[in-house]
């Protein structure tokens, strides 16, 4: 009887130390980017994603004057790196970007809205759709102002 009582201890300590390894050697499944479908399907939301925006009355006067091509990167570039798919942004920040675009948060919810949009369009569940919007939520410290900001005023990042 003492030998199987040692047989089970010593099948637990050597699943406990599989289990410690494959913890500690970084494997631990899948990332957000993987789970999302990877490069194509984060590239077709970014796509999409233009295309809402473009429709999206509340909000398509501010892109305006942009780039949507680069835009579209942009974004492709930003999702991409929130989500652990090993891209660099190489836009600049959400601060410096939005600085003088006077956005109040009836716009940024709309953008969020039309995200979720864009993410339907594409397939994506909304568990995961869910995951990117609470990656992206930090932002709207540096996105919405609270005071509308002169268009030539020097931008500088405030104090925190």
């Amino acid at each position: 009887m003492a030998s199987r009582g040692s047989a089970f201890w010593g099948c637990l300590l050597m699943g406990c130390a599989v289990a410690a390894h494959a913890a500690g050697s970084g494997d631990r499944g899948p990332t957000l980017f993987e789970r999302i479908g990877g490069e194509a399907k984060l590239r077709a939301t970014a796509h999409e994603f233009v295309l809402v925006i473009l429709s999206d009355d509340r909000i398509n006067f501010t892109f305006a004057e942009t780039d949507l091509k680069k835009f579209e990167q942009l974004i492709y570039e930003q999702l991409c790196n929130l989500t652990n798919g090993g891209c660099k942004y190489t836009g600049r920040d959400m601060y410096t970007a939005h600085a003088k675009l006077n956005i109040n948060n009836a716009e940024f919810n709309a953008l969020t809205e039309d995200l979720y949009e864009a993410f339907d369009r594409v397939h994506v569940p909304y568990r995961l759709q869910n995951k990117v919007v609470a990656l992206l939520a930090p932002m709207e410290r540096d996105v919405v102002k609270d005071h509308p900001v002169a268009q030539d005023a020097a931008v500088a990042k405030p104090p925190r």
